[in-house]
């Protein structure tokens, strides 16, 4: 709530009311946040709730994440990307900026990729080629099997 402090009385902060504004959100989005915790001693995929709570807090309309699945867990992503598709169903939009393919075609509506600030191209999931978009990322021709020789 940091930036958008709830107050009574003109000046002592409203926990209680900011804590029940963040239980509502945590709820109505089932991001399962506690909003009595401190934030060192959640871990790295509940700390990413609480970005997007704050996010919703503040009635954002537009989520930019970027490189969100970096440090999280395969169980972890899977929370988020359940996380992201129930923001959407709600009418929020989201920008999700990663370099890891199979997860970008797996959770994109459309995809576009971005070198040195231009736009290279876009594409849907359906239609997407991941050695296609590979190469508009790097700006060459890419393998993305790796040859192993025999010994």
């Amino acid at each position: 709530m940091l930036g958008d402090e709830a107050v009574r009385y003109g000046e002592v902060l409203d926990r209680r009311g900011a804590s029940a504004k963040i239980r509502q959100i945590s709820e109505q989005y089932s991001l399962e946040v506690d909003p009595n915790a401190y934030i060192r001693d959640l871990p790295v995929g509940v700390q990413q709730r609480v970005e997007i709570i704050k996010l919703l807090y503040r009635e954002a309309e537009i989520l930019i994440l970027d490189e969100p699945t970096a440090v999280l867990t395969p169980q972890e992503i899977e929370g988020l990307f359940r996380i992201m598709r129930s923001l959407v169903e709600r009418g929020k939009s989201i920008i999700f900026i990663t370099h890891k393919l199979k997860e970008v075609t797996e959770i994109a509506d459309r995809i576009t990729v971005i070198r040195r600030g231009k736009v290279i191209g876009s594409t849907t999931p359906e239609q997407a080629d991941e050695l296609k978009l590979a190469e508009m990322m790097v700006g060459r021709a890419v393998r993305l099997e790796v040859e192993i020789e025999d010994a």
